[in-house]
């Protein structure tokens, strides 16, 4: 994993990733794009598994039972 966040926090430093976010967010289907990568995210395993933790916590109960995350 930490070749990954060097190769992350270099773009950041560099201003690549900067550069990278401004110019996806500048083409004329942005929002079509965004939805559909966020979409893939939220179908994902991780996604709905951290869902179901996070409906577990006590503050998430609803009369004792965990809240239904979706």
């Amino acid at each position: 994993m930490a070749p990954v966040f060097d190769q992350l926090y270099q773009r950041v430093k560099t201003g690549e990733e900067t550069r990278r976010v401004l110019e996806a967010n500048s083409t004329p289907d942005y929002r079509q794009k965004l939805d559909r990568e966020l979409a893939a995210m939220h179908d994902s395993e991780m996604w709905r598994a951290g869902a179901t933790v996070r409906s577990l916590r006590p503050e998430n109960r609803v009369s004792g039972q965990p809240r239904d995350p979706y």
